[in-house]
């Protein structure tokens, strides 16, 4: 019988990745679904620890030991959603409701030329959007401008602009407007540089058998550049540094194939 030689199997990996936060006491809180990720990568480092025999001339290496592993890696995801923004920033992704209740006599100082956002505080800085009914008045509330001739109005965008040569001096002006009642997402970042969690991959491999891993303990942490504006047709993407860690009852990295029924 000739000898019987190993099949290779070749891969070509694909599939959808999750991520699990811990919450304040390491519980994880429920998969994330993160969407399109091109690239997740592992990276396996080792450090030895060697021996050298000094009982000859020659001093040869008779002892090599492993004695630490970091697992490190990377993640790359081009689904720009708010939930992957608010990882990305660290930070909160929350649902917002802006009311339809009414706006009179929202004092600003203004200078022509100049664009205002309604509705801009400490507390909510991006302001009120999709407004209608806009008024402009002088500061005693007594004169009423004129949309076109001495301000400009974006409805979508809640934004003013005063235009230069129009009836607005320098000063304190009135704004009034009414804001469309609607929640819509908001993210804004936060104080943590780094987020602990699960990470899971479920294979959809274009070829070579799936096998599905599972990362009990890691640490993300957003790296490198995010286009807010940029030239071209490339859609945005987030990397995140990864590092894998060993939990206390877990090992570091799991890989499983799927069983099949016999």
């Amino acid at each position: 019988m000739p000898i019987q030689h190993v099949e290779n199997q070749y891969l070509i990996s694909r599939g959808r990745v999750y991520f699990d936060p811990f919450d304040a006491n390491e519980e994880l809180t429920g998969e994330i679904p993160l969407g399109n990720c091109p690239g997740v990568t592992i990276t396996i480092a080792t450090e030895k620890a060697e021996h050298f025999s000094s009982e000859t001339g020659l001093r040869q290496k008779d002892m090599s030991i492993v004695i630490q592993v970091d697992r490190t890696g990377s993640l790359t995801c081009d689904n720009f959603s708010p939930s992957n923004a608010a990882l990305w920033l660290s930070g909160v992704h929350e649902k917002k409701t802006q009311a339809s209740t009414p706006v009179t006599e929202e004092m600003r100082d203004v200078i022509p030329g100049r664009q205002y956002q309604l509705g801009a505080t400490s507390g909510n800085p991006l302001g009120a959007r999709n407004v209608s009914a806009v008024t402009v008045k002088n500061e005693a509330g007594d004169t009423t401008y004129a949309a076109g001739t001495d301000y400009n109005v974006d409805l979508e965008t809640g934004r003013v602009q005063i235009i230069d040569g129009g009836g607005i001096s320098a000063g304190t002006v009135q704004f009034g407007y009414t804001p469309t009642a609607a929640t819509f997402d908001a993210v804004k970042s936060g104080g943590s540089s780094e987020l602990q969690g699960a990470l899971r991959i479920v294979s959809d491999n274009a070829t070579g058998g799936n096998r599905d891993w599972y990362l009990p303990k890691v640490t993300l942490a957003p790296s490198g550049d995010l286009a807010l504006i940029a030239e071209g047709t490339d859609v945005v993407t987030m990397e995140f540094s990864l590092e894998v860690l060993k939990g206390a009852n877990t090992e570091a990295i799991y890989c499983n194939g799927r069983p099949v029924a016999s």
